[in-house]
């Protein structure tokens, strides 16, 4: 059945547009070099204060497989599994997008997990560890209908958890070829519970809450919307700061206030290399600054390097970039 439904995606889904040329300036692109870990690491995560990186990682090519969550040194350039205690019995660990927050003497990460062997299910949950002495000890889980359809996660700094479902029916392939824009935003306030927050979305991507807004990238939608924030955390009127095919992804740039954000080129490439590691993905991660609604390229790459680009964050003088299915993430060190 999976590979049925990527072999009906492949034939039926239009491709996005071409993503833009090559215009690395802040990159340098000719000192890149993989660094391996296990598959599919989606998800990286600067841990706040230290030279490390967490990344989460699951075999997206065999969904059904465990994950982990790893952490990898950049001075040391060591990578290692990070162990989990205190889990409830029975949990499988098949992890997606995360963020880590600092509340008090605890760093707590909230982390999606896909709660069933399928890709196309409803079932899943977002779980929250705090990291401790280079162990990771379980300490929630969040389980509702509303998590239709995780993808990735971001937590306000007053703790409001808000969540894109990329459809809101996380088992209809449907929703997905034809684009319907049923996706939606839904947020979690402590003793509030979870609702619905945006919706009439067209596969809503990253995601980061702030004090007063909320950014949203859509790969289907083909742009970076802003929400203000009200103060019960629900969401006002929407505005489009940029409109860019296939978004995926949204972390912070290097200049205060600006964002970096994965442009996928035809997403026929995409669903061909999670079939085979032999087709090449290309994608370009662009540079966006929502104060002045711009962007540019900041790294591109045709597929040889890198497919499937999921993930890019900046860490010391360096870019990172996670990827959805291979064994390595790509470092590329920032140019002066």
């Amino acid at each position: 059945m999976r590979r049925l439904t990527i072999a009906l995606l492949a034939t039926l889904l239009p491709a996005a547009a071409p993503a833009a040329p090559p215009n690395d300036s802040r990159v340098d692109a000719a000192a890149c070099r993989r660094i391996s870990t296990p598959a599919g690491p989606h998800s990286l995560l600067p841990l706040p204060d230290s030279p490390r990186l967490l990344i989460s990682a699951h075999d997206r090519r065999n969904f059904e497989k465990p994950g982990d969550l790893h952490i990898y040194d950049t001075l040391a350039g060591q990578l290692r599994r990070l162990p989990r205690t205190g889990e409830p019995a029975g949990l499988v660990l098949r992890p997606h997008h995360m963020d880590i927050v600092s509340r008090g003497k605890d760093t707590l990460l909230y982390l999606i997990n896909h709660d069933e062997d399928s890709p196309n299910s409803r079932r899943h949950s977002v779980l929250v560890y705090a990291l401790e002495a280079d162990r990771l000890v379980f300490r929630k889980r969040y389980a509702d209908p509303l998590l239709s359809s995780p993808n990735h996660l971001s937590v306000a700094p007053d703790g409001d958890i808000y969540v894109t479902n990329d459809r809101r029916d996380g088992s209809s392939v449907v929703e997905l070829l034809l684009r319907e824009k049923k996706a939606n935003v839904v947020q979690y306030r402590e003793g509030r519970g979870w609702r619905v927050v945006a919706e009439g979305l067209s596969f809503p991507n990253g995601v980061k809450a702030e004090a007063e807004r909320v950014l949203v990238v859509m790969t289907f939608g083909n742009a970076m919307l802003t929400w203000p924030r009200l103060p019960d955390g629900t969401l006002g009127v929407r505005e489009q700061v940029v409109s860019l095919p296939a978004l995926d992804g949204l972390n912070p740039g290097p200049d205060p206030g600006t964002w970096l954000t994965v442009s996928h080129g035809p997403l026929l490439d995409f669903l061909r290399h999670k079939r085979s590691s032999g087709h090449p993905s290309r994608a370009t991660v662009f540079l966006v600054n929502p104060g002045t609604r711009s962007f540019q390229p900041f790294f591109s790459d045709d597929g040889q390097r890198i497919s499937a680009m999921s993930n890019v964050v900046l860490a010391g003088q360096a870019l990172y970039i996670g990827q959805s299915f291979d064994s390595f993430i790509l470092r590329c060190p920032l140019k002066g």
